[in-house]
C-alpha cells in the first residue's frame, strides 16, 4: 500500500508536522485522516477500514487514504521549500524576484537581485539555474552595464558546456544503474570504465561535487551486492582524492562530503584498511558535531567505529560502543549479537535476536536482502550454541527454501557452501578433525576466482573454524584476519 510506504519513509520530525498540519486543518472534531496516520505510524495495519469506521467500509476508506496522501505530500513539499538549506531554491526565489523586479522596470534592483542568484549558483556548480539566470541576462542586456555582450554570450556558452558535460554525466549514471541490476555480478569497474569511455567523461577534478558522490555511492552499491570491496578500491580512492583537493568546498557541499566520508570509511574498512577507516570515522565524528547533518550519519558512525574495534582486537570497546548508544537499528543491534557471540555469551544473542519482531520480508525493505541472509546465519549459529535441535534443523529447512536460488543467483555461493558446513558439523559434531570437514572448510575460504574473501565473511568461517579445532572463536577470527591481509600467507589458513 502506498500509503503505508509513504508514512514509514517519514523522519520523525516529519511526522510531527505532519500530525501538526492535520489539526490546525481539520475542521470536523470526527476527522479520521489523524487516526488513520497515527494507526499506520504505530504499524497497526491490518483492516484498517474496520479500525476506524467500524465496520468494512472500502469506498469511505479509499477516499481517505487519498485525501491523507495529499497532505502528507503538500506537507513535505512545504517543508522542503522552506528548509533553509536548500541552495537551489533560494536561487530560484531570486531569479524569479530578479525577473519580477525586471518586469516592474526596478532596474538597479534588478540586476542586483540577479547578479545574487549568478554567484550563490556559481559556487554550488548549479548550471541548469544559471542557464536561466544567463537567459535572463541576455534578455536583459542593455541594463547589464558592468559587462559587454561578448563576455556575457562566452560566460553563457562556457556554463552551457558545463551543463552540458553534467548531463552527460546523468546519462552514464543511469547507464550504470541499469547495467548493474541486469547483472549484479559483473565487474563494477569495468563497467564505470565503459560506459564513461562511452560518454567521454573522465575521473578528474571537473567532475562536480554532486558528480563525485553519485558515482561512489554506485561503486559502493555494486560493491556490497557483490561483497567485493577491493575491486573497487583505486578508483574509489582515486575519486575521494579529487574531493580532497576541493577542500575549499566542502563547507559548501557538508552533506554530499560527510556522506563520502561514511561510504570512504566503510570501503577502507571493507578492504583492512583499519587505520584510515578509523581516521576518516574521527573526522565524520567531528564534521558531523552540532550539524544540521549530525542526526543522518550516527548510525553509520557507531556501526562502523564498532566493526573496526572487533577486527582490531577491542571487542569490549566495540561492546561498549554500541551498548552505549542511545541509536536502537536492526544494523547495531545485528553487530551487537555478533559481539555476544564471539564473547561466547550466547544466551544474551539469543535474547537480542528474539527483539527482531518483524518478518524477513519486512526487513528486507527495511535493510536489505544481504542483511536478512546473515541475521538468519547468524541465528542457526546461536541455536547450535544453545543446542536447541528442533529449532536448528527447522532454520535450515525454512534458510535453503527461502534463500538458497536467490543466493546462486547473487553469486553467493560461499554463504550456501557455509551453511552446509555447519550442518555436516552439527550432524555429526565429533567426527574424525582431520577429515573431510577440514578440506571442505579450506577449500570454501576462497572460491573459484580468488577474490580475497569479505570481510564479514571471515566470523562465519571463524566460527565453524573454532568449532572444529575446539579453540577461542575470537582469537581465531584475529588469526584469520592477520592470515587474509597478508596474499602470500593464505597457507596459514591450511590445516
Amino acid at each position: 500500500m502506498l500509503l503505508i510506504n509513504l508514512i514509514e519513509s517519514l523522519s520523525a520530525e516529519e511526522q510531527q508536522k505532519v500530525l501538526k498540519f492535520l489539526k490546525d486543518n481539520n475542521q470536523r472534531g470526527d476527522a479520521k485522516n489523524i487516526l488513520l496516520f497515527n494507526y499506520i505510524r504505530k504499524g497497526k495495519t491490518d483492516r484498517l477500514d474496520e479500525r476506524i469506521y467500524g465496520k468494512p467500509s472500502k469506498n469511505a476508506f479509499y477516499a481517505l487514504c487519498n485525501r491523507l496522501q495529499e497532505n502528507i505530500v503538500e506537507v513535505v513539499a512545504a517543508h522542503s521549500f522552506s528548509g533553509e538549506t536548500s541552495e537551489e531554491i533560494t536561487c530560484l526565489k531570486l531569479l524569479l524576484a530578479s525577473r519580477i523586479f525586471f518586469e516592474k522596470q526596478v532596474f538597479p534592483l534588478a540586476v542586483k537581485t540577479l547578479q545574487r542568484s549568478e554567484d550563490l549558483a556559481k559556487e554550488f556548480e548549479l548550471y541548469s539555474i544559471l542557464n536561466e539566470v544567463y537567459h535572463t541576462k541576455i534578455q536583459y542586456a542593455k541594463h547589464q552595464k558592468s559587462k559587454s555582450l561578448s563576455d556575457l554570450f562566452n560566460e553563457a556558452n562556457k556554463n552551457l558546456a558545463s551543463f552540458n558535460n553534467t548531463f552527460q554525466l546523468n546519462m552514464a549514471y543511469a547507464e550504470i544503474e541499469t547495467g548493474l541490476k541486469k547483472n549484479p555480478l559483473q565487474n563494477s569497474k569495468k563497467l564505470v570504465e565503459n560506459v564513461f569511455s562511452k560518454f567521454h567523461i573522465k575521473a578528474e577534478d571537473t567532475l562536480t561535487y554532486k558528480s563525485l558522490f553519485q558515482l561512489l555511492s554506485i561503486l559502493s552499491a555494486a560493491a556490497k551486492q557483490q561483497s567485493d570491496y577491493f575491486d573497487i578500491l583505486e578508483y574509489s580512492t582515486t575519486l575521494f582524492s579529487i574531493v580532497k583537493k576541493k577542500s575549499h568546498l566542502i563547507e559548501k557541499h557538508e552533506y554530499y562530503y560527510l556522506h563520502m566520508l561514511s561510504l570512504m570509511a566503510n570501503i577502507y574498512f571493507r578492504t583492512k584498511n583499519f587505520k584510515k577507516s578509523l581516521l576518516l570515522i574521527a573526522e565524520l565524528k567531528e564534521k558531523s558535531q552540532d550539524n544540521k547533518f549530525g542526526d543522518i550519519f550516527q548510525e553509520d558512525l557507531i556501526l562502523l567505529k564498532a566493526l573496526d574495534l572487533i577486527y582490531t582486537n577491542q571487542l569490549e570497546n566495540a561492546i561498549i560502543t554500541l551498548e552505549d548508544s542511545n541509536l536502537k537499528s536492526p544494523n547495531l543491534n545485528l553487530t551487537l549479537a555478533v559481539c555476544f557471540i564471539l564473547q561466547q555469551k550466547h544466551q544474551k544473542a539469543y535474547h537480542l535476536l528474539k527483539e527482531f519482531q518483524h518478518s524477513d520480508h519486512w526487513y528486507e525493505k527495511k535493510v536489505d536482502l544481504l542483511w536478512v541472509i546473515k541475521k538468519n546465519v547468524i541465528q542457526i549459529i546461536i541455536l547450535i550454541e544453545l543446542d536447541k535441535v528442533d529449532l536448528v534443523y527447522q532454520h535450515f529447512h525454512s534458510f535453503y527454501k527461502r534463500f538458497g536460488n536467490r543466493l546462486k543467483t547473487l553469486g553467493e555461493d560461499r554463504i550456501l557452501q557455509f551453511t552446509q558446513l555447519i550442518k555436516a558439523y552439527y550432524d555429526n559434531p565429533e567426527q574424525d578433525r582431520s577429515s573431510k570437514l577440514k578440506r571442505q572448510l579450506e577449500n570454501s575460504f576462497l572460491d573459484a576466482s580468488k577474490k580475497p574473501a569479505d570481510i564479514l565473511m571471515l566470523g562465519f568461517y571463524a566460527w565453524i573454524k573454532s568449532k572444529i579445532e575446539k579453540e577461542d572463536v575470537y582469537r581465531v577470527l584475529l588469526n584469520i584476519l592477520d592470515s587474509s591481509s597478508h596474499p602470500n600467507q593464505i597457507d596459514k589458513l591450511k590445516y
